[in-house]
């Protein structure tokens, strides 16, 4: 009995979500917003961000260390950076911080 018991929770994680270690940012206390037609992923496992549809179609892998969302056909990305604090928000607030920024297209092409 404890066999299938594991085996059908194994079932269950490994069929769940987008991929077993991606799953939708977190922004703003809540699952990233879609914006034209797209929300932010993250690789549980490296900590990279990527993109998918709303309905989980991965469309971006997870490579990027920060990913602002889609608009007007781009997005803002980067390989590198921090996280870093706000100065005077008592560590309650933070921002990205890179300085090699880019924009991709929805094929996760360089523009």
């Amino acid at each position: 009995m404890k066999n299938i018991l594991l085996l059908t929770v194994f079932l269950f994680s490994a069929g769940c979500g987008l991929n077993h270690h991606y799953s939708v940012y977190q922004y703003d206390n809540g699952d990233d917003y879609i914006s034209e037609g797209t929300q932010r992923i993250i690789d549980h496992k490296t900590h990279k961000m990527g993109y998918a549809t709303p309905d989980g179609k991965v469309i971006i892998p997870p490579q990027y260390k920060f990913a602002y969302p889609f608009k007007n056909g781009k997005a803002k990305v980067t390989y590198s950076g921090n996280l870093s604090k706000v100065p005077h928000s008592g560590n309650e607030y933070h921002y990205w911080n890179s300085h090699h920024w880019f924009y991709i297209d929805k094929n996760g092409k360089k523009i």
